[in-house]
């Protein structure tokens, strides 16, 4: 679960800014926290397991089931958190069932071929249960939605699903006169990514920022040394997950004219 604070992530970006007499001064909150969403989204996109889950979800009557979007009251979260609803993107495994309540661990659901099913018995979208689930159904083709058997009838049934999810977005509601994350604040909003990834985020709103100054050479020069470790960055974490360096150049979500070269 994340635990660094939005507050505790400007306040880094606002210092090295030397943006905080006071704080958000040449760099409104704003623009800042626009960002921060940015760079959640750009680390997400790249390391997808940034926002790995693993919670109970409330499956709905019948056999098809969508992590899409997963509602507040349809979902319980298993690192204890408040629950907020959830766009997931990537459905990794479906685990045990959970009961009636989401909260009682009961038998494993395993994985199922479609084809095996099909074949065995044709009807099997048509057979209900009795409060659990004993097999599930993914095509990697369709990332956000799986199929369980015995279909889900009326009566509640929960399961333990780990999946990967969108970053939560930031509210970004503040004012000049009334910020929500100075840093005086006690704004308990914390950010979405692990908390390992916060270095990353910090030189991705850097660049950024500096971005906005490209007409001076000093910018110029900030704006392609923070974009530089931040791609850096990213590489070398893809390449040593997965074997392949993805090679960005430039900063993703920037557009394009605002992107100075990345310091090599």
């Amino acid at each position: 679960m994340p635990s660094t604070k939005v507050v505790d992530a400007l306040f880094r970006v606002s210092t090295q800014l030397q943006d905080m007499a006071p704080q958000f001064t040449r760099w409104n909150e704003k623009e800042l926290v626009t960002w921060l969403n940015d760079g959640q989204r750009a680390i997400a996109k790249y390391l997808p397991a940034s926002c790995s889950r693993v919670d109970a979800i409330k499956l709905k009557p019948g056999t098809k089931q969508s992590i899409e979007l997963l509602g507040a009251g349809n979902l319980l979260p298993g690192d204890g958190s408040p629950a907020t609803a959830v766009y997931g993107n990537y459905l990794n495994d479906v685990v045990r069932n959970m009961g009636a309540d989401g909260l009682t661990p009961g038998r494993a659901v395993r994985v199922v071929s479609r084809e095996v099913l099909d074949s065995q018995n044709p009807d099997w979208h048509t057979i209900t249960g009795a409060g659990r689930v004993e097999q599930f159904v993914f095509d990697p083709r369709a990332p956000k939605i799986f199929y369980v058997t015995p279909a889900v009838n009326d009566t509640p049934t929960w399961v333990e699903v780990s999946y990967l999810a969108n970053p939560a977005e930031i509210p970004n509601t503040g004012t000049k006169a009334a910020p929500l994350y100075g840093v005086d604040s006690v704004n308990p909003a914390v950010i979405s990514v692990d908390d390992k990834y916060i270095d990353d985020l910090v030189n991705y709103v850097l660049a950024r920022a500096y971005m906005k100054d490209a007409d001076f050479a000093s910018s110029q020069s900030n704006a392609s040394a923070y974009s530089g470790m931040f791609t850096s960055s990213l590489n070398a974490q893809v390449q040593a997950l997965t074997g392949n360096n993805p090679n960005l150049a430039a900063l993703p979500f920037a557009t394009q004219a605002q992107i100075p070269a990345a310091a090599h």
